[in-house]
């Protein structure tokens, strides 16, 4: 068995990822194929998550640029572990989704489809005729709607049959989505079959180690979402591990023990040396950088939790007096290390990023180099966003201000 230092994990990880690493993916499309899944999100405190999950790894994105690769067909959305930009190639293993929920009897959006067949049928019948449709464009519109609970009929229709993958979102505008019918979606030539579940058991190991680097069980289990995990596996630790036994004894995968970690690891073979050479990248000199919330290393909190030692949640769904870092909250990274994170938001009239309050990990604030890398990662974020002034409220601990700001002005 393979055994490396925590410190050479993470730096694998972030290595794999295209986070820290000397060789950065050179586009968009290429950033999305290494991590496979990248999150859509909704909020828009700052930037949304999907843009910034994206920059981090390309620091000449500019925000909205990927939607554009939707358009062409060479990315699209649907359920992974959540909704997710996905490259096309992949759609396969997705068609195996699809056929997996058409299947399904329990779920309120399915069990609505099936009651309301008459409204899907009418809906997907418009979609047919007249091409691209958005749901403001079918139906009366529903005052005052804060959720899928009050969605109006024909916007369930629209999401069931989305779901079930008769349609597929075909673009974007403004966040709002066209859907189409799948034949019309997908390129031509592009493979529409379900894999087989012997396909998809050694797709969703090759992607998430792959992607991850070095993944445990629980990765396995959720990083393409659960469904497979589920009906491949049961969900079971033991299934899983068992079948990346069987894959170790082929040699396609090597078994890795983390110094002070418990659980077993895997990682692809083609990957040992790289694993094994991490510690030799610098780090040192490179702004910090401010992550999403749901950025693939941080989304699933088991992961930086048992990884890094760093317990995060994301607290804008927590009742504000119960909050105890802000309401979206930012994990910075510096080098190989979560090092803090701040909560802040962006001020679009203004062109001010206001950072409400940042948290340094204990004893982190000390070290004068470590606060001025994060002074230089919060302005990329800053100038990312298209502002042109940055505002600091609290820090804690509060020595760290001063030199905080002190390397901003400069």
């Amino acid at each position: 068995m393979l055994e490396v230092s925590q410190e050479q994990a993470q730096r694998f990880i972030l290595d794999v990822q295209g986070l820290r690493t000397e060789k950065p993916s050179e586009s968009i499309l290429k950033v999305v194929r290494r991590i496979h899944n990248i999150q859509i999100d909704t909020i828009s405190v700052v930037t949304r998550s999907h843009d910034l999950t994206i920059f981090c790894r390309l620091p000449s994105y500019k925000e909205g640029e990927v939607w554009g690769f939707e358009r062409r067909g060479k990315l699209f959305e649907f359920w992974s572990h959540a909704m997710c930009l996905i490259p096309m190639e992949s759609f396969p293993f997705y068609a195996w989704k699809m056929e997996q929920l058409s299947k399904q009897t329990t779920g309120w959006l399915i069990e609505w489809g099936v009651k309301n067949k008459d409204t899907v049928e009418a809906v997907y019948r418009h979609v047919k005729k007249n091409g691209p449709t958005q749901s403001a464009s079918l139906g009366a519109r529903k005052k005052g709607s804060n959720g899928w609970w009050e969605w109006k009929a024909e916007k369930r229709a629209l999401e069931h049959l989305f779901t079930v993958g008769r349609l597929m979102v075909a673009y974007r505008k403004g966040f709002q989505k066209y859907y189409d019918l799948r034949e019309r979606v997908l390129p031509s030539g592009q493979d529409s079959e379900p894999m087989t579940d012997e396909k998809v058991a050694n797709f969703v190991v090759q992607t998430t180690l792959g992607s991850l680097g070095l993944a445990s069980y629980e990765d396995i289990k959720v990083y393409l979402g659960r469904m497979p995990a589920r009906i491949l596996w049961k969900s079971s630790r033991t299934a899983i591990e068992g079948y990346l036994d069987n894959l170790r004894q082929g040699g396609v995968v090597e078994e890795v023990s983390v110094t002070g970690l418990g659980n077993r690891y895997f990682v692809l073979g083609k990957n040992h040396d790289v694993l094994v050479n991490s510690v030799d990248n610098p780090l040192n000199n490179e702004a910090a950088l401010i992550l999403s919330p749901f950025d693939n290393i941080m989304r699933e909190r088991h992961r930086p939790r048992k990884m890094w030692g760093f317990e995060y949640k994301l607290e804008a769904y927590t009742q504000a007096a119960k909050r105890v870092y802000g309401y979206y909250v930012l994990p910075i990274l510096d080098g190989h290390e979560l090092i803090g994170r701040m909560d802040a938001k962006k001020h679009r009239d203004e062109g001010l990023l206001e950072v409400k309050v940042l948290h340094f990990q204990k004893g982190r604030a000390s070290d004068s180099s470590l606060v001025e890398r994060v002074a230089m990662g919060i302005m990329n974020f800053m100038q990312f966003q298209g502002c042109s002034r940055v505002k600091i409220g609290a820090t804690h601990p509060r020595i760290a201000k001063r030199a905080l700001m002190q390397h901003l002005e400069l």
